[in-house]
């Protein structure tokens, strides 16, 4: 912000519809971190409020607002791929991306039955074998095209970390449906092997209320 140093801010809240929507206490302040954006059609058709809120870590506040419309045309996520999702990640599917995993990373991605529940807010939320992971964005656009987001770090009931480091980009991919079945395949995402050892795959439509079954 002009004048204001850096270090001059505490955090930046960004409001839509005079709701929090998202927290960020580090910098550049981006709305849902690195590598996430806001999908128009994920709002609704017609005017919205955008404000954000910055405290100065002198105690001061400075905001800021603008008004926007979503077309009835922009796009959302499509119908057919709302609601939860099952794969089974192979030790060999893991292997596979070994080659340009990042040590950064952490561990390599636990194989195992995972499930992947796909919102109409462009958020999908991913539940593993041993563990819940955390969230990201997911863009299915026209003609088949996948753009799989990193983690967005403060939504709720999301646990920290995620398939990959904050800095890493989008990942691009193919994805296809044939009756319950959803298949992926990596198009490009060499920046994150556990994001593409996941998504590169096949995918059952889940039962209403079944859950994933941990593996030892």
């Amino acid at each position: 912000m002009p004048g204001i140093p850096g270090s001059g801010v505490a955090s930046v809240r960004f409001f839509i519809d005079g709701k929090l929507r998202h927290l960020a206490r580090t910098a550049p302040y981006l709305f849902a971190g690195r590598g996430n954006l806001l999908l128009p059609g994920t709002l609704g058709s017609g005017s919205h409020i955008f404000a954000v809120d910055v405290t100065l870590t002198d105690g001061r506040h400075l905001t800021a607002a603008a008004t926007a419309v979503v077309s009835v045309k922009a796009r959302g996520i499509p119908r057919r791929v709302l609601g939860r999702w099952t794969r089974t990640v192979t030790a060999a599917e893991v292997a596979r991306t070994q080659s340009f995993r990042n040590p950064a990373d952490g561990v390599p991605l636990p194989a195992g039955t995972w499930q992947a529940r796909i919102g109409a807010d462009g958020v999908a939320r991913y539940t593993g074998p041993a563990h819940d992971l955390t969230v990201g964005q997911v863009r299915f656009e026209p003609g088949g095209r996948l753009v799989v987001g990193n983690e967005i770090p403060n939504f709720p009931h999301a646990s920290k970390g995620g398939f990959c480091r904050y800095t890493a980009g989008d990942g691009i991919y193919h994805w296809s449906i044939d009756g319950h079945a959803l298949t992926v395949r990596a198009v490009s995402d060499r920046q994150c092997a556990n994001r593409n050892s996941f998504w590169n795959g096949t995918f059952t439509r889940s039962a209403p209320g079944s859950h994933p079954q941990a593996t030892p």
